[in-house]
């Protein structure tokens, strides 16, 4: 178990209005995404990845998974540990202004930072994939509803662990009766 919590840094957000200090708003809003952006730098260029992920609040960490070929694996596995980024977020209701460049949209968001690795033994990437299973598919069963996993399967896997150092959140909302507030995909399916 990791000794210390992320560091709370929102105050480099510029509008101070919208940053969240609170790391246990950070953690809830991580336990309700579903994805986010792993960010790298392969050779001097940016490399982003979108995948699904798991917040260990014990480990202070961010997992995500993949194949063990690709450019993120090659990334990753070149390097070591190496510094990235992660980001998720979440978008509310459009609020409109009496100017365009004033429209505004509701969100929520956070960025994390620390260094990535790969893992390397068998039970803790068990123990990741597992947790995996646990968020995104709660409702079934291990042996029952779909094979236990085999050790075939988690060797062929790439489990990345971001440890995270810092982080920032955001959030952006107005009252439920905002005048003019709407949801952008209603809009669309009226039309």
């Amino acid at each position: 178990m990791r000794e210390s919590v992320p560091k709370v840094d929102s105050d480099s957000i510029r509008y101070r209005g919208k940053a969240v200090d609170d790391s246990a708003w950070i953690v809830e809003f991580l336990a309700g995404q579903e994805t986010g952006v792993l960010g790298l730098v392969d050779e001097d260029e940016p490399h982003l990845v979108t995948q699904l992920f798991v917040y260990d609040e014990d480990e202070g960490a961010i997992y995500v998974h993949g194949a063990r070929a690709g450019r993120t694996h090659d990334v990753v596995e070149r390097e070591g540990s190496l510094r990235a980024c992660f980001t998720t977020s979440d978008s509310g209701r459009y609020i409109p202004a009496d100017e365009p460049v004033n429209f505004t949209v509701e969100y929520a968001s956070v960025v994390a930072y620390g260094d990535v690795d790969l893992l390397e033994g068998r039970a803790e990437k068990r123990r990741v994939l597992e947790a995996f299973m646990e968020k995104f598919a709660p409702h079934l069963t291990p042996g029952e509803d779909y094979e236990e996993m085999s050790e075939e399967s988690i060797d062929r896997t790439a489990v990345y662990r971001l440890d995270v150092a810092r982080w920032s959140g955001k959030e952006g909302e107005k009252p439920p009766a905002y005048p003019g507030a709407y949801d952008l995909e209603a809009v669309r399916d009226a039309e």
